[in-house]
């Protein structure tokens, strides 16, 4: 059976495999019936719901045909049978929780296409965690003039230096071909999916879901033909420790998780669908459910319902206190402590943002005037509506901040890491933090340096749209030499923004408000004012050299049309 589809935030796509447990059939004449158990699919979840069933017992299946639809706290995700042959038993109804690691669904399959049970030891393993072995110095060949390969995780650039396993779309076993998917790994800046470069079979995995890859150490064995495969290394790195394999059911028919599951029972016996991370936040507001307006599939509670009911709950109360009693000063209710583990893009965060602070650094604000941008901008953007493009403020200052690196060329620079050579980049890849569902990401937008603010606006569009549906590739992120954030769209004014490695400044943009500000004249005239911050590497830019830079930027933005000049 195969776990395909699963939707993490908004559209990305993940897809893992799922195996018979050993000891999970039983033979009948000609046919075995398999007991498929519902997979770890990572994250730390141990439960999901069964939101609903596209087949019924009595059923018959193909293979990839659809079995079920799944859906954790975090994804959806919809589970596809991977034999051919008649339904006997599905053991969790629409709307219960299901168990990771117990039986889902039997199906009897002719006995010559169901896997075969494996020896006993596999219904009882040990609990002691599984390590990953270190790769050999060298792969011998195998029989048949066949070769072990060991693929280890590539340097992705932007200083990473480990990424975190997110899931696997192939297991032990399994034949593959150049380029297929084989795994979908996550660091601070970006979710990508990995291809294999060769053609063979899977023999060896050395990191399970949840766990964390150093660049450069094994990720994968692949037997491949002999003259296939490249020469060996001398040594690849050992790879991480692995997750203990998770346990085996007890029993082939195990029993519903009704303890933990999604429905809750109202007074006049109608249920409300819920997931759990819901029903947390409901439990810890002290919300009935069965009060929240529904709005998500099947009539399920979600957590913008929730969040959106207890804000309203809290503003009816703060607005009108009960009779007799004093008006409530704030949430009244006692949430108590509980410790979570970093785990995913926040772990990372964590260590990539430790290194970052070791950077001694200057800082640097300004506000500009953008009356004069503010009339530009309303002149081109219905052309460029026309174009189907959407015209922010933001390619104008993607576009000064290029035109003021040609005169302060050291901004747009990258330092090594032992800090004994200066790279001065030719290529202005400005890089736009982007705040997503899924965290923040910083997407960059090629040779700036070439674009006309119209290119720069498609760019940036496709960019925001690809964010928005975690559809950002590798080349999306890597290769940025200078980085803009944008904290104005929350509402913000002056920022400390932080310097990502190896690059060397950071800009950091506030909201536009307008002010009443004295003009040339001593004449005081509404402005409206955009609040700038910079961040730079002290070790290689001066603070002068900075604001010099920064008055060049702002002459730009108060002076678009200086700005169009020098794009000729």
């Amino acid at each position: 059976m195969m776990l395909r589809g699963l939707r993490m935030g908004s559209n990305a796509m993940v897809r893992v495999a799922i195996t018979p447990k050993a000891g999970f059939s039983s033979t009948t004449a000609n046919f075995k019936i398999v007991t498929f158990p519902m997979a770890d699919v990572g994250e730390g979840i141990k439960e999901v719901e069964v939101l609903d069933w596209f087949v019924k017992e009595g059923d018959e299946v193909e293979e990839f045909q659809k079995l079920c639809e799944i859906q954790s706290d975090k994804a959806t995700a919809e589970v596809t049978s991977r034999y051919t042959g008649k339904i006997k038993k599905i053991y969790t109804q629409q709307g219960d929780m299901q168990q990771v690691g117990q039986g889902l669904v039997d199906i009897d399959v002719a006995d010559d296409s169901a896997p075969e049970p494996e020896p006993k030891k596999a219904a009882a393993p040990a609990k002691a965690e599984k390590k990953a072995e270190k790769p050999e110095k060298k792969k011998k060949a195998a029989a048949g003039g066949k070769q072990v390969k060991t693929f280890p995780l590539a340097d992705i650039g932007e200083g990473i230096k480990e990424v975190e396993v997110l899931s696997w779309y192939v297991k032990e076993g399994d034949e593959v071909e150049e380029m297929d998917k084989i795994c979908e790994v996550q660091s601070d800046k970006a979710t990508v999916e990995l291809s294999t470069p060769y053609t063979g079979k899977v023999v060896k995995i050395y990191t399970q879901p949840g766990s964390m890859q150093q660049v450069g150490s094994g990720l994968i064995d692949i037997e491949v033909a002999g003259g296939a495969a490249a020469e060996e290394e001398d040594e690849a790195p050992p790879a991480k420790e692995a997750k203990s394999e998770p346990k085996p059911a007890e029993s082939s028919a195990p029993a519903k998780a009704s303890s933990s599951s999604s429905f809750e029972q109202t007074g006049d016996g109608r249920k409300v669908l819920a997931t759990p991370a819901v029903r947390r936040i409901a439990t810890e507001n002290k919300v009935d459910l069965s009060k929240v307006n529904a709005t998500g599939k099947g009539g399920r509670v979600t957590k913008e319902d929730i969040l959106k009911y207890v804000s309203g709950a809290q503003s009816s109360t703060a607005a009108a206190p009960a009779s007799g009693q004093p008006a409530a000063t704030g949430v009244q209710y006692q949430p108590e402590d509980r410790t979570v583990k970093i785990t995913g893009r926040t772990r990372i965060m964590v260590q990539s943002m430790t290194e970052t602070l070791k950077i001694p650094s200057f800082g640097a604000m300004d506000e500009v005037n953008l009356n004069k941008l503010v009339v530009t901008r309303t002149a081109l953007k219905a052309g460029a509506e026309k174009r189907g493009i959407r015209l922010s403020y933001m390619p104008f200052f993607i576009k000064a901040a290029s035109l003021a690196m040609k005169e302060y060329p050291i901004i747009n620079s990258t330092l090594n890491a032992d800090c004994t050579e200066i790279t001065y980049k030719g290529a202005h890849n400005i890089g736009i933090a982007m705040d997503t569902a899924q965290g923040l990401v910083v997407p960059n937008i090629k040779n700036v340096e070439q674009k006309t603010i119209f290119q720069i606006a498609q760019d940036l569009n496709e960019l925001q749209k690809r964010g928005a549906d975690n559809k950002l590739t590798g080349p999306d992120l890597q290769g940025g030499t200078f980085t803009l954030t944008n904290i104005g769209a929350i509402g913000g004014t002056y920022v400390s923004p932080i310097i990502s490695p190896p690059q060397v400044a950071i800009g950091g943009l506030g909201s536009i408000t307008k002010l009443p500000r004295f003009n040339a004249k001593g004449e005081i005239e509404a402005q409206n004012v955009l609040y700038i911050s910079w961040t730079a590497d002290h070790r290689i830019i001066d603070g002068a050299t900075m604001v010099r830079y920064s008055q060049v930027f702002k002459n730009y933005l108060e002076e678009p049309g200086s700005m169009l000049l020098d794009m000729m």
